[in-house]
């Protein structure tokens, strides 16, 4: 458990709260879920109940051992000793192509950033993302355009998935406690999700424009391009990074990547 620790890894205890994620899942066995962090297997073992498959994904070997041997007759649990952010996710999922994919999951905190972003970033169209998450996080995923806790995370999120529900956890439901509460987010698929090139346009343009995220968007086109072309095209140049909408940072990302076409 302290190796787990480290890692991230507080386990749920509470099994109302495991009961609320299953609802929240909306599973059928036409699912095949992912999950990321199989813990001690209290999440895992009842996906296995109402999806397809479940592919759960655990880096600590003595973990992975264990949940191995406490959920043995579940011939439709599928698992990897493997770092997630490290794995081949498309090439694991190829063999379930005739399942819809959601990801189900209470995921380390220590690096909730780099899975979010891997998740995202992946050319799959999740149907399903139900997320346990530290608040804080959560709240940044959430936040809309001129909220201060807007991060540029929050912008490729938004631009793929809506939160649909959500609901509070105490820390008290977590063994070991965190010094934290949490919050589950039901994510369905916006209605109209651009493609993956232009989510990553947009993940480095954000990454960009957010090292300055106090000042306005025009101190750092200058060095760019002429923000009077961006104010010209309907962005206001006198917005800060925080306050772009998801169509403005798309637009914006169009706009710079034609110019370095023209300039080639």
């Amino acid at each position: 458990m302290r190796e787990a620790a480290k890692l991230g890894q507080n386990f749920l205890k509470n099994t109302g709260v495991l009961e609320k994620i299953i609802e929240f899942s909306d599973l059928t066995k036409g699912d095949c879920v992912v999950e990321i962090g199989a813990g001690v297997g209290n999440l895992t073992g009842r996906l296995a109940q109402y999806c397809g498959e479940v592919l759960t994904f655990e880096i600590d070997p003595i973990l992975y051992q264990k949940t191995l041997n406490e959920l043995p007759f579940h011939t439709n649990i599928h698992f990897f000793n493997q770092d997630f952010l490290k794995a081949d996710l498309l090439q694991i999922l190829a063999p379930f192509s005739k399942y819809s994919f959601k990801v189900v999951a209470n995921i380390p905190y220590s690096i909730s950033s780099a899975i979010m972003y891997k998740i995202i970033q992946i050319p799959i169209l999740w149907t399903r993302l139900v997320l346990m998450v530290q608040k804080e996080f959560g709240q940044k995923i959430m936040a809309q355009p001129g909220e201060k806790k807007r991060v540029p995370l929050s912008v490729i999120f938004q631009m793929r998935y809506q939160v649909q529900q959500r609901f509070e956890v105490s820390r008290g439901s977590f063994r070991p406690m965190p010094r934290v509460d949490s919050l589950v987010l039901k994510c369905l698929p916006g209605n109209d999700p651009p493609n993956i090139a232009t989510i990553n346009r947009v993940a480095n343009l954000t990454q960009y424009f957010f090292q300055q995220k106090r000042k306005r968007i025009s101190s750092r086109l200058r060095t760019i391009i002429d923000p009077e072309v961006i104010n010209n095209a309907g962005i206001p140049i006198t917005k800060r990074p925080e306050d772009l909408t998801e169509l403005e940072w798309v637009k914006l990302s169009e706009i710079l990547t034609q110019l370095k076409k023209i300039e080639q």
